[in-house]
Parts: structure tokens; C-alpha cells; sequence
């Protein structure tokens, strides 16, 4: 049997991101996980929010891959206000990971986030919450290693528990 995933990614912008992408999908299926996202997997003419939420329902668990699409050589946070800093090589993912999270949260989903090492740690994947985080490099060694087959295969078994449960 397999158990439907629903796969956050923003558009990919390099090879290396790509073959990121490619590797998560196939670690899925080996899990028995179909990997569905929207625009890559589901296509829709409606609202995209609208679609999302279908395909999330119909899941029972969400990975976010947070990679680098904004990046900022200065910048300043809180400016004009008191807590005023200068900031230097920030990159960010897109606002998607952070909605796509918020809305598999809402809907009781395990949740893992899988974080480019370098990306501006800020909402929802930020370390601190009752989900799963790892920070890694853009490699397939990087999803390979103990630690992280350690924490993906826990959160494979949520996600069957979940499946069961709802």
C-alpha cells in the first residue's frame, strides 16, 4: 500500500537543487510514500491555496525542502527601530515552505522540514517547535547519513500512525 506525502518545494533553480529534490522523492518511495506536490505532481486551474489544502487532506504527512531562492548580500532587520541590525548573506526560501507549513500544522500532519544548511533560520523552520528540522547541505550524502535516516525514519512511522488514525 502506499501512503500519499505531501512534497513542499519551490521552483528549483539549480542542478544541484534538482537532484535534491529527486533524491527525497526516491527515499519516499522506498518507504511506500507517493510524494505529491502541487505544480509538479497536481496541477489545478483554481486557487492555489484551495488546491494545496485538497492535496494536504488527502495526505497523511508533509516534508518541507527549504532551499535557497532569495539571497541578500546587506540588508537590515527592525530598521529605524530599537533593535536595528545589519545583516549580511541572508538566504531564504520561498514564502510557500512557510505557508505549505502552517496549513499541514493546522491539519495535524507530521511535519518534516528538510533545511538548506545556510538558509536564514526564522518561522516556521526554525529549531524550537514540535516538529522535525534538519539542517543539511544540498547532497544526497547529506540524506544518507545515520542521523538523518535516524529522524526520517521516526517520522515515517508518525506518518503511518497518522494514516491509520485518520
Amino acid at each position: 500500500m502506499t501512503t500519499d506525502i505531501f512534497l513542499s518545494i519551490g521552483r528549483t533553480a539549480t542542478v544541484e537543487q534538482e537532484k535534491f529534490v529527486a533524491t527525497v522523492e526516491e527515499m519516499l518511495k522506498e518507504y511506500h510514500l507517493r510524494p505529491r506536490t502541487v505544480g509538479r505532481t497536481d496541477f489545478t486551474t483554481e486557487k492555489p491555496l484551495k488546491k494545496i489544502l485538497n492535496v494536504m487532506k488527502s495526505c497523511s504527512g508533509t516534508i518541507i525542502i527549504a532551499f535557497e531562492r532569495f539571497h541578500y548580500e546587506s540588508g537590515v532587520e527592525l530598521r529605524g527601530g530599537q533593535g536595528e541590525t545589519n545583516l549580511s548573506n541572508v538566504n531564504l526560501p520561498t514564502v510557500w515552505n512557510q505557508v505549505e507549513a502552517g496549513m499541514a500544522y493546522a491539519l495535524g500532519h507530521p511535519l518534516l522540514a528538510i533545511a538548506e544548511s545556510h538558509l536564514h533560520n526564522e518561522g516556521l523552520l526554525e529549531d524550537g517547535y514540535d516538529w522535525f528540522i534538519k539542517w543539511v547541505d544540498l547532497t544526497p550524502a547529506g540524506l544518507r547519513s545515520t542521523e538523518f535516516t535516524a529522524t526520517f525514519e521516526k517520522w515515517v512511522k508518525n506518518v503511518e500512525r497518522h494514516g491509520r488514525d485518520k
